[in-house]
């Protein structure tokens, strides 16, 4: 049953992925994608711990709404500011983990993760983002 799911999910993954590149619903197609879901090969790594990748998920989605809120935002913006900063990284042994957290920070507008610190520990990430307002008034 601990080998099952793990199956399971990674064909219903799979055969989404189908129904989406071949934007085709009909039963035909659908017993392709599952034949092809079963035939790939699958990757061997280590189990999860379920905490991490629930909170990594969940991260994820949250940031779907965000996305759109800071692209409303970059919207309106009169300007936008450079900015450089960093935010801590997962179990780098867990590519999963990693591109969950990488897909979360790239999700939002006009921010892509540089790389990693030195130290290996935290992603250095580059983003634009709507200037501070001006008053508008002289001294």
């Amino acid at each position: 049953m601990r080998r099952l799911l793990p199956l399971l999910l990674s064909i219903a993954f799979r055969l989404a992925l189908w129904c989406l590149l071949t934007s085709d619903l009909s039963w035909l197609n659908l017993l392709i994608g599952l034949v092809i879901a079963l035939l790939l090969p699958r990757a061997r790594s280590r189990p999860m711990p379920l905490g991490a990748l629930l909170l990594a998920t969940a991260r994820s989605l949250l940031a779907i709404p965000q996305a759109y809120l800071e692209a409303l935002r970059l919207i309106f913006a009169p300007a936008v500011v450079e900015i450089e900063a960093s935010e801590p990284a997962t179990d780098r042994a867990l590519p999963l983990l990693v591109f969950l957290d990488v897909f979360r920070i790239t999700l939002t507008p006009f921010t892509i993760v540089l790389g990693l610190e030195d130290d290996g520990r935290r992603y250095r990430i580059h983003s634009l983002m709507p200037a501070p307002k001006q008053d508008g008034s002289r001294l």
